[in-house]
């Protein structure tokens, strides 16, 4: 792990309840932008928009020279203590406090580029419980690296080093476990009115695979050929719900919507079979169904993170296609 802007800003903001990634920016580089009236090379204000923000912290991108320029200036060195014990230790959650603390000490412990000296520095004030000035410094100094991820990955080892596999795979674990995928919803007993746009049309398909015979809603989880099918749909439904209301959570401060995102694709890619003429809509469901699950979804963000997009999940994208308008089971022409 690397002390730089991006992991400072990570245990900011777990320190402080319901921040978000723009308010936790707002609050540090806010400070410093304003005092010093900060042009970027256009001569601009900077504009700490959705996509800056995003990009430093996923560090694809280096906070600008311009700002680490004046981060660095003495009107901020000066100021920073008063500020910081007026506007950023105050809305630290007390209960997050000892945390914060532990999470930076950890990053600076485990970071190999920090010299010892500064290392030294940074631990004795915070064995000293010189807490605010403990913030302040090693924010200063962390605005100063490098924020791109893929500066340290470019580094090539010392002949010395080694690879020191345990190590490698302890943060890989670290990752996968800030990305976990959530715990599924399990479909409640009775039907949710969100549910009821594509489970009448399962019923629809069903229907039209029986001869026209009516089945009712309250029926189908026992019905004897279509019972399963209909509890493993709903179960697929909940999985890609589950996605959809976690990626807003998780990804609260990305422009973009990851979900929709995924959505569009998964629409794209089964649109043609799903038009493919069919003897009835149960046969439409059952080709589409077995299409989804082959199909490279790449768009989306959800993709790369570990477990989240699997067979269940890209079913339930298709019902939520359907709840949306955007597909049927049954053509009426057919």
């Amino acid at each position: 792990m690397f002390l730089n802007f991006s992991s400072y800003a990570q245990a900011i903001k777990r320190a402080i309840p319901n921040s978000t990634n723009k308010d936790v920016t707002n609050l540090l580089i806010g400070f410093i932008i304003e005092q010093e009236n900060v042009l970027n090379k256009n001569g601009d204000p900077y504009n700490l928009n959705g996509n800056t923000i995003y990009q430093w912290w996923h560090q694809n991108e280096d906070i600008p020279n311009g700002i680490k320029k004046a981060a660095a200036s003495p009107a901020i060195s000066s100021g920073a203590i008063d500020y910081f014990e007026s506007d950023v230790v105050p809305k630290v959650s007390p209960q997050k406090e000892l945390d914060l603390y532990h999470d930076l000490r950890n990053t600076i412990e485990s970071d190999t580029e920090i010299s010892d000296y500064t290392r030294n520095d940074f631990l004795t004030l915070y064995e000293n419980n010189d807490l605010t000035e403990f913030l302040v410094e090693v924010f200063l100094y962390a605005i100063q690296k490098d924020n791109k991820k893929t500066s340290h990955l470019r580094k090539k080892p010392k002949a010395n080093d080694g690879i020191n596999l345990e190590e490698d795979l302890v943060k890989l674990q670290e990752l996968i476990q800030k990305f976990k995928k959530p715990t599924v919803q399990a479909p409640p007993e009775y039907l949710d009115k969100n549910e009821m746009t594509y489970v009448s049309e399962l019923l629809a398909a069903y229907i039209d695979d029986n001869g026209k015979k009516t089945i009712k809603k309250e029926d189908i989880a026992s019905h004897p050929k279509y019972g399963e099918n209909f509890q493993r749909h709903r179960k697929d439904y909940y999985a890609a719900e589950t996605i959809r209301q976690s990626a807003r959570d998780i990804l609260l401060d990305n422009e973009k919507d990851e979900f929709s995102i995924l959505k569009e694709e998964t629409y794209d890619g089964i649109i043609d079979v799903h038009e493919d003429d069919y003897i009835n809509g149960y046969k439409r469901l059952k080709s589409v169904m077995k299409h989804v699950t082959s199909i490279q979804l790449n768009k989306s963000i959800l993709n790369s993170l570990p477990g989240w997009i699997s067979t269940s999940e890209k079913k339930g994208v298709c019902h939520i296609l359907v709840n949306d308008g955007k597909i049927k089971w049954v053509n009426l022409d057919e």
